[in-house]
């Protein structure tokens, strides 16, 4: 349905935001890179991809504390000084590093796409003020690239 939905938007001239969640209960490799490559098929004009969040009295947090997905001080610790996400969830399987990692990854393997380059590029040229956008925009996400390195 979604993939549909996408196409009808893409012929009618309408922008789709795409926003998709990496850290979930279930939450592997695989489902990590099944996610990008959907997000690449779908090709939302933009995303934003979060992680799983367990704030206290939701059902993520009891099923995280039940089953030992915090980390062991149990401190819950959503973003770091500078506001960048952190993951609060880490599995057996599946590192808060590597789900953490799993977000850098899965915006490059999105935007540093040659097709969606220039459809960003394409609409820089058209609008002056889209152009202004998009470079500011551009600075952010290196910064946010950056950031989530440290």
């Amino acid at each position: 349905m979604a993939r549909r939905f996408s196409d009808d938007c893409r012929k009618l001239g309408i922008k789709i935001h795409g926003t998709f969640i990496l850290g979930l209960p279930g939450e592997t490799h695989e489902t990590i890179e099944k996610t990008i490559r959907y997000a690449k098929e779908i090709n939302p004009h933009t995303i934003q991809v979060s992680l799983a969040a367990p704030y206290p009295g939701t059902v993520l947090h009891k099923q995280a504390v039940e089953n030992g997905w915090l980390n062991e001080t149990k401190v819950i610790t959503l973003v770091n000084p500078t506001g960048t996400q952190l993951s609060a969830i880490g599995y057996p399987h599946l590192s808060r590093e590597e789900i953490y990692r799993g977000v850098e990854d899965f915006y490059k393997r999105f935007y540093f796409r040659p097709a969606k380059i220039w459809e960003i590029v394409r609409e820089m040229l058209v609008s002056w003020e889209m152009m202004k956008r998009r470079l500011q925009e551009g600075v952010q996400f290196f910064q946010f690239l950056r950031e989530h390195k440290a």
